[in-house]
């Protein structure tokens, strides 16, 4: 007996590859996408298995079904008409639109997640950045005194919250600064306001990435930190395709344009991309920042390999590694090296000789 499964149904074929028995699957879309996925993540499905449990011996065409205790067989499959048990093309077409649906959604992951989350964060700090520069251009021409005394959270909070020099905890008694207008008072204040919520927002949504990455990379996030893990992530696709990176890739994510003009115009290589917003690399000396950012992405990738494929937690030892080789590499470059004499730019081609 040899056991056959197509897209609409299962069925047991003797020697002569005629039906001796069959279990259609049922005329749905949904129901026939839903065995069709079954099949692609190597599962038995039901009506396959009621086949090899009540046969003594049965060959199998496929490997997932000899994992379940079928025989291999190399012979050809024969040829079944679906039109013969009911089915016909249109329901082909919707099965497969409903399997393209299921993969779809089966390709987000947490890592999308992630990506998207640290650009909502850069631009959350970028737009906060400018809302702040702009309240202190425009403040300051009634109280320009305020902005030199407090931080940025305390000056956003007295300025929607009071708004006139007068009426501040501590006022502006001989204030360089312009009388306030009623109305240009109340649209300061709400433009404070409107800056504090999205200082707030910011701060919402880096706690809530940070408890993100700590269970999506647990290993990467406790060497990089939650959102320099996060941009890695973004940066390469996803957790899985950094962690099939080499080092020297991981290294440069992010200097892309350097990298680019280095191979065309025969400029110095990039040494770091953003490993240097690390503390461990931008605190660090010039002449060694280019070895530091090697040893601490390879270390970054073993991090990523381990959460994307093990799933063991070694980041506590990969910190000492880290740690020990950065203190040797600084230790053999302790001097700045000598200037080195500029190299000639590469000519570039225009085609003609």
């Amino acid at each position: 007996m040899r056991l056959v499964t197509t897209w609409f149904g299962s069925f047991l074929l003797d020697d002569d590859a005629k039906v001796v028995a069959a279990k259609p699957f049922p005329k749905d879309a949904e129901g026939i996408a839903d065995r069709l996925s079954r099949v692609e993540e190597w599962k038995v499905l039901d009506e396959e298995r009621s086949f090899l449990d009540a046969q003594d011996e049965v060959f199998v065409h496929e490997p997932r079904l000899e994992r379940a205790g079928g025989n291999f067989t190399r012979e050809a499959v024969p040829f079944l008409k679906p039109e013969d048990y009911g089915f016909d093309r249109e329901l082909l077409h919707a099965a497969m639109l409903a399997l393209a649906r299921r993969r779809m959604r089966k390709a987000v992951g947490p890592d999308d997640y992630a990506a998207q989350a640290v650009a909502a964060f850069d631009d959350l700090q970028e737009i906060s950045n400018q809302l702040l520069e702009r309240l202190r251009e425009w403040y300051g021409l009634h109280y320009p005194e305020l902005a030199k005394t407090v931080e940025d959270g305390q000056f956003l909070d007295l300025v929607a919250e009071y708004g006139d020099r007068e009426r501040m905890p501590t006022p502006g008694v001989g204030s360089v600064g312009g009388e306030l207008p009623d109305a240009d008072r109340e649209a300061l204040m709400g433009f404070a306001a409107l800056a504090r919520d999205v200082v707030r927002q910011r701060r919402s949504l880096e706690s809530r990435l940070t408890a993100g990455m700590k269970e999506l990379a647990p290993n990467l996030t406790y060497l990089a930190g939650p959102i320099l893990s996060a941009r890695l992530v973004a940066l390469a696709g996803g957790l899985e395709p950094l962690a099939r990176l080499p080092a020297g890739t991981v290294q440069t994510l992010g200097a892309e344009k350097a990298l680019f003009r280095h191979l065309r115009e025969g400029s110095r290589p990039p040494k770091h991309g953003v490993l240097f917003q690390h503390p461990w690399i931008h605190r660090a000396p010039r002449w060694q920042r280019g070895a530091l950012t090697r040893i601490f992405a390879g270390k970054l990738v073993i991090a990523a390999r381990a959460d994307a494929y093990s799933k063991r937690f070694i980041a506590d030892r990969l910190k000492e590694q880290v740690e020990k080789a950065m203190a040797e590499a600084k230790r053999k470059r302790l001097d700045a090296p000598p200037p080195s004499r500029p190299r000639p730019e590469r000519r570039r081609r225009t085609g003609r000789r």
